[in-house]
């Protein structure tokens, strides 16, 4: 049997991995046509200002410069491009990982109250729960960046609400990429607390007398940490899509922002930039690829766990 789930896994794991290599070979091929490509219509006939040969000459340097790893020292105005790779990407994660922490430090906690108000009705309580799902994203976002320049450019805050130069240039796009995600994660744990609350190990444990605080403890929060695993996909899309917007607004030197400023090129030489172009939108095509590949692997680890309890 062990052999038998070995082999799954392996093949599985082969399909993944495949369909990866699959995917980074079509970005790298449809990245090959040049960043500034653009035709016009010249006395009824199409007019094109590259060539199919150029194309494919971009598309075979773009695969031998990966392949063979020789695309992490071409020379950029910042350094080389394995640098620049190394240094957002990091930058990315961190905004990515500590706005999904505080989504759920204050999306919990919110989820909970939420439900202990679940039978109130008002116009507040309502605009509570549809206000951030029907809201534009960019809208969002933007009120939070006119909120920190107001604060910033008026000395009420020492944070700097655009650009990288410290660590405090990351808060407010934490705290933008943590807004949606923290409102579904509200919803969720709410809903869960709604699913528990009359099961019969619930109704068990308030005959007995438990406490609000334990009976959250013990019961409600095994509950709520399923819940949000099985809802982690959602979250990490919400999240994701948001990233390019954010770090774009807020000027935050991340994989997003690099990535527009090689397609817009804004640094300069055309070749190169094509090439880095490439470089970041695999970059950011793996990226995605393993969250979501770790999100569906936790939520389907979770649900034989959860259908047993």
């Amino acid at each position: 049997m062990k052999s038998e789930v070995k082999k799954a896994i392996y093949k599985k794991t082969l399909k993944k991995g495949f369909f990866l290599l699959l995917v980074i070979i079509i970005l790298l091929l449809i990245t090959s046509v040049p960043v500034n490509f653009n035709f016009d219509y010249v006395d009824g006939d199409i007019a094109i200002n590259t060539t199919w040969r150029q194309i494919r000459n971009n598309a075979v340097e773009n695969l031998n410069l990966f392949f063979t790893g020789r695309i992490f020292l071409v020379d950029m105005d910042r350094g080389t491009l394995g640098g620049m790779l190394l240094i957002s990407s990091l930058r990315s994660f961190s905004v990515f990982t500590f706005g999904l922490l505080l989504g759920l430090l204050w999306g919990i906690p919110k989820g909970v109250l939420d439900r202990r108000k679940i039978h109130q009705k008002g116009t507040l309580k309502s605009l509570q729960k549809i206000l951030p799902f029907s809201m534009p994203e960019i809208l969002i976002i933007l009120g939070i960046q006119v909120l920190a320049t107001y604060l910033y450019t008026n000395g009420y805050s020492p944070i700097p609400h655009g650009g990288y130069r410290t660590w405090m240039n990351a808060i407010y796009p934490i705290i933008a990429i943590s807004i949606l995600p923290g409102a579904y994660i509200a919803k969720t744990t709410a809903e869960s607390i709604q699913d528990q609350q009359n099961q019969p190990y619930i109704r068990v444990a308030r005959g007995k007398g438990c406490s609000s605080f334990r009976l959250f403890r013990v019961h409600y929060l095994r509950g709520i940490i399923l819940d949000l695993f099985g809802a982690l996909p959602t979250i990490l899309v919400m999240m994701f899509s948001s990233i390019v917007i954010i770090e774009r607004m807020f000027y935050f030197p991340g994989l997003a922002y690099y990535l527009v400023e090689f397609y817009t090129n804004s640094m300069g030489n055309v070749h190169r930039a094509g090439i880095a172009f490439s470089l970041f939108i695999v970059a950011m095509g793996v990226f995605y690829f393993l969250l979501y590949q770790l999100a569906d692997f936790l939520k389907t680890w979770v649900r034989p766990v959860k259908e047993s309890s």
